[in-house]
């Protein structure tokens, strides 16, 4: 069972003044409570921002942000009416499409950005291996068997000279990855920032290259979903949240060091760690194109049955552009 508690942040007074609010303003008007879920991560900054600052409250909300473990476990809490909204994978949502779920996506949450790839196909310092066609036949740790992290080696294999289907996964811990790549348990890694930090810090990796480029230049790594049922009778409660969300993205993306501190204390990634890595980049508006190239590979590599339009994940509420 997920623990629910409010995720309270400090931030600069700068960064709240940006967003004040007349005093008084919240007391005289009820707010809609909404238990949003996700894994705490560098893709909430704009959702712990926009509670802090009180966009939020100015929409009418009272959100109370919920850590969790997993995707899986808020898709499940999502569907089971324990929380409003949710924050998971694309390629967990895709699943959940393809198995007749009823879940829909509300907006875009953490993008892939080429500037920042913070997702590197890495071996250990002193592997001989050095391309894409060294990996023929060899194993690669990811944290699941059926995830980002698989298909962007596969697509990053093929693309750059080597044969995805002599490859072999086994899955480990994210916060294993390294050590087993290190210690020769696993030939290569698609690892992630902050894990990806130390080890390249210490000089006990090296990079092969930015694997989920392979994908797309640009995609959504993540999404915001809500059940189905809940969406057709809470759409004003749907467009308060994405906007207040996507307006606090706007002022995070431009804002990294004035997020930081926020983002070390909710994840407990320390400071300095959080400075140096490539911090993710949100979604401000939710585009189709930024969906598509997600489901089709996965569809290509066969992680599921077949691809679909992107607009069929969609809550009839929005529209895509």
């Amino acid at each position: 069972m997920l623990q629910s508690m409010r995720t309270v942040i400090g931030l600069t007074a700068a960064a709240l003044l940006a967003f004040a609010q007349p005093a008084g303003t919240m007391s005289q008007t009820a707010l809609t409570t909404l238990h949003v879920a996700g894994v705490l991560s560098d893709e909430m900054t704009p959702v712990l921002y926009a509670e802090k600052s009180g966009l939020y409250a100015k929409a009418g909300l009272d959100v109370q942000i919920v850590p969790a473990g997993s995707g899986a476990a808020v898709s499940s809490a999502v569907l089971a009416g324990t929380y409003e909204i949710g924050k998971s994978s694309l390629v967990s949502l895709m699943n959940a499409h393809v198995h007749g779920l009823p879940l829909v996506i509300i907006g875009g949450s953490g993008v892939y950005d080429p500037k920042t790839p913070y997702a590197q196909m890495v071996v250990a310092a002193d592997s001989p291996i050095a391309s894409a066609k060294d990996l023929n036949g060899k194993t690669i740790g990811v944290p699941s068997l059926n995830d980002l992290n698989v298909l962007a080696a596969d697509m990053w294999i093929d693309k750059n000279g080597g044969d995805s289907r002599t490859v072999h996964y086994v899955e480990l811990p994210t916060s294993a990855l390294g050590a087993a790549v290190i210690e020769k348990r696993a030939d290569a890694s698609v690892m992630t920032y902050p894990y990806l930090a130390d080890v390249l810090e210490a000089h006990t990796v090296k990079p092969l290259g930015a694997a989920y480029t392979a994908i797309a230049n640009s995609f959504l790594i993540t999404v915001w979903f809500v059940s189905s049922d809940w969406a057709a009778k809470h759409a004003d409660t749907i467009h308060a949240f994405i906007d207040a969300t996507d307006r606090a993205a706007l002022y995070t993306n431009a804002h990294h060091a004035e997020t930081a501190p926020m983002i070390a204390d909710a994840t407990k990634i320390p400071l300095a760690v959080i400075t140096k890595m490539p911090r993710s980049e949100s979604s401000t508006a939710l585009h189709l194109s930024d969906l598509q190239p997600l489901i089709d590979g996965a569809a290509k590599y066969k992680l599921i049955p077949q691809s679909f339009p992107a607009s069929d994940m969609l809550w009839n509420g929005i529209s895509a552009k």
